[in-house]
């Protein structure tokens, strides 16, 4: 009976420090757990704060360049109606590069199409260097184009010699009589593009794509075209030029370089094609003043870039 007693007191005991006990716990876990909440909902809101503030300096920025593109168009249209043409290209130069440098690759993309229907990078065959605005060193890189069955993408007579076109894109696009010589166009990719009658002299076209592109009367003269894709590419019936070029790495076919002139350049396997010493280049700068002639469908390349 005693010991009856003694265990029902052990247990009113037990049960005494048990229910303190079990609140301590509670409590604690409690407070564990707003401590979480507190340090999950002080997280979220510091995202919160981040992806807000990184949203209102993407529309600030955006609103920035858009305004530099806007007073960009606005100065050179009212430049292109001045009467002293000599000023006024040389004013639209300073502009251009100092614009370009400030623009997203979409912007850059509008500006050339700016500049390329104001025909100031057009050049047919009638129309002189010096009219054209001069675009050495503009910085175009990454620019985006491709044609669609929505929308053509149509270029004639484009006249960008000596620019940064690197990580851009001309995708089924078509391109005709233009000059893209002496530019560093790294990685650029014209997957699909119809290629005729172009000059690529002296062009850096690195590790660029010209997969399943129609080439037709091009020269490619001293350019470095390094790991560049020529993967099912088509060679239409005219001169595709690999003079002094070097064509380290580049996929191609057997048949697109049967139909290619070699003359001093590398081969895709590191070895020579056929050595004349009368085609070696002696003057890399002069497509600057001396433009590639087409006439008839026939590619006639300049003396002063011969010895």
């Amino acid at each position: 009976m005693e010991k009856k007693r003694n265990h029902r007191h052990w247990i009113k005991i037990f049960l005494s420090a048990l229910i303190p006990l079990m609140i301590g716990v509670f409590t604690i876990v409690t407070t564990l757990q707003e401590q979480k909440l507190s340090t999950l909902q002080r997280e979220h809101d510091k995202r919160e704060a981040l992806l807000l503030r990184q949203q209102s300096e993407h529309q600030a920025n955006n609103l920035h360049k858009e305004n530099i593109y806007t007073i960009y168009l606005d100065d050179v249209s009212k430049l292109l109606i001045s009467d002293n043409e000599k000023s006024s290209l040389m004013q639209i130069r300073a502009k251009t590069l100092a614009t370009l440098r400030q623009l997203d690759s979409e912007r850059k993309k509008h500006l050339l199409l700016f500049l390329y229907e104001t025909e100031l990078i057009y050049r047919p065959l009638e129309k002189t260097i010096s009219s054209l605005l001069n675009v050495n060193d503009a910085d175009f890189s990454g620019v985006y184009f491709q044609g669609t069955t929505e929308t053509s993408c149509s270029f004639t007579y484009l006249y960008l010699y000596r620019v940064y076109l690197s990580n851009s894109s001309f995708i089924d696009c078509y391109i005709d009589r233009s000059n893209f010589s002496a530019s560093s166009m790294y990685r650029t990719n014209f997957f699909k593009a119809r290629l005729y009658r172009i000059s690529f002299k002296f062009t850096l076209l690195h590790q660029s794509n010209f997969n399943q592109a129609t080439l037709f009367n091009m020269s490619f003269v001293g350019a470095s075209l390094v790991e560049c894709n020529f993967t099912d590419a088509i060679w239409k019936v005219g001169i595709i030029d690999f003079t002094n070029a070097n064509l380290t790495g580049a996929v191609i076919s057997d048949q697109g370089l049967s139909k290619s002139i070699l003359d001093n350049s590398i081969l895709p396997n590191g070895t020579w094609g056929p050595i004349r010493r009368e085609n070696l280049v002696v003057n890399g700068d002069a497509e600057q003043n001396v433009s590639i002639n087409f006439y008839m469908g026939h590619l006639l390349i300049p003396a002063r870039l011969i010895r």
